[in-house]
């Protein structure tokens, strides 16, 4: 298996949020009274998440599949991190050399050394 240091991955995220029969794509398309009582709703641990995974909707994020779930989490570490993501900073270079290339600089060291150790000896 090959790992490349770089992977793209495509994320889209809608919150939506339904108050007394209307819709709203988010807290701020909420008039001030209406997100007065979402911010309490949500202080209150009174609003109740669908999570949708790959256009599977669950309950609560308990019911998902381990690898769901997983996405799940990522995705809101992302969303806590007020959307910033950190990759890693080492890079994985690919070698200079390759295997077999490597091998054939040692033997020719190793057939100079020995030249040269042979011609030191019939002096």
């Amino acid at each position: 298996m090959k790992c490349y240091p770089f992977a793209m991955v495509k994320m889209g995220v809608q919150a939506r949020i339904r108050f007394n029969g209307k819709e709203y794509s988010g807290p701020d398309e909420l008039p001030p009274e209406v997100r007065a009582a979402f911010e309490k709703a949500m202080a209150d641990g009174k609003v109740r998440e669908k999570p949708v995974i790959n256009g599977l909707e669950f309950t609560d994020a308990n019911q998902m599949p381990e690898s769901a779930r997983k996405l799940y989490d990522d995705i809101m570490g992302v969303i806590e991190n007020n959307g910033e993501v950190t990759l890693p900073t080492s890079r994985r270079f690919e070698p200079v050399l390759t295997k077999r290339q490597v091998q054939a600089v040692i033997l020719v060291v190793g057939m100079l050394f020995g030249l040269t150790v042979l011609a030191l000896f019939k002096r």
